[in-house]
C-alpha cells in the first residue's frame, strides 16, 4: 500500500475500506504523536491526543472534501485536540521537573547532559510567539518544505519564510539572554 496516495487511501476508506484507514493511520501516527508532545509535553498526554486524533479522523474522513492534503486534515485536528485538551486540563506548557522525569523515563539510554540540553531547546521555542513556534516545529523538527508548511499554516510561502527569520533571530536573542 506504500505506493498509494493519501486521497487515493481516502476514497478507498470512504469506500468502506478499513485497510486503507490503518494504512493512512500506519503513516501518520508517529509525526502526530511526534508534533503533539511538542504541544503538550507529556507523553502520556500525546499519546491520548493522537489516539483522539485517529478516532476522530475515522469518524470524519467520511466527509473529507478533499480541499487540502489529508495530513493536513490530521495536522489541524491535531492542534484542535491539543487546544481542547490544554483549555480542560489548564496545563501549562513550559517545561518543568516533571517534564524532567518524564523525559529520563523515556530515554533511560541518554545521559543527563543530553536531557538538560533538550529541556533548554525547548524552554526556548515555548518562548517564542505561537506562529514562530509553529513554523520551527513544521519546518526544523518535521522537515516540511516551505510549501507544505504554507499550506499546512493556511498562509503563503513568503509568510513562513518570514516567519522562519523571525523565529530564528528571536532564539539567539533569547539564547544569549539564557547563557548570561
Amino acid at each position: 500500500m506504500d505506493d498509494i496516495s493519501d486521497s487515493e487511501l481516502v476514497s478507498a476508506f470512504r469506500k468502506g475500506d478499513d485497510t486503507a484507514f490503518s494504512e493512512l493511520a500506519r503513516r501518520y501516527q508517529d509525526r502526530i504523536y511526534r508534533l503533539a508532545c511538542m504541544n503538550l509535553y507529556q507523553q502520556q498526554d500525546a499519546m491520548d491526543v493522537t489516539q483522539e486524533v485517529f478516532l476522530r479522523a475515522y469518524r470524519g474522513l467520511k466527509k473529507f472534501r478533499f480541499q487540502s492534503a489529508p495530513f493536513t486534515w490530521l495536522y489541524r485536528t491535531m492542534k484542535l485536540v491539543c487546544q481542547e485538551f490544554n483549555r480542560k486540563s489548564k496545563r501549562d506548557s513550559i517545561a518543568s521537573s516533571e517534564h524532567m522525569n518524564e523525559l529520563q523515563n523515556v530515554s533511560d539510554n541518554s545521559d543527563t547532559e543530553t536531557l538538560h540540553y533538550l529541556i533548554e531547546i525547548r524552554e526556548l521555542l515555548a518562548r517564542l510567539p505561537k506562529r514562530q513556534y509553529e513554523v520551527v516545529m513544521l519546518r526544523i523538527f518535521e522537515g516540511f518544505s516551505i510549501a507544505e508548511t504554507a499550506t499546512i499554516m493556511k498562509c503563503r510561502p513568503g509568510t513562513v519564510k518570514a516567519l522562519l527569520h523571525k523565529a530564528q533571530k528571536q532564539i539567539n536573542t533569547l539564547e544569549g539572554q539564557y547563557y548570561d
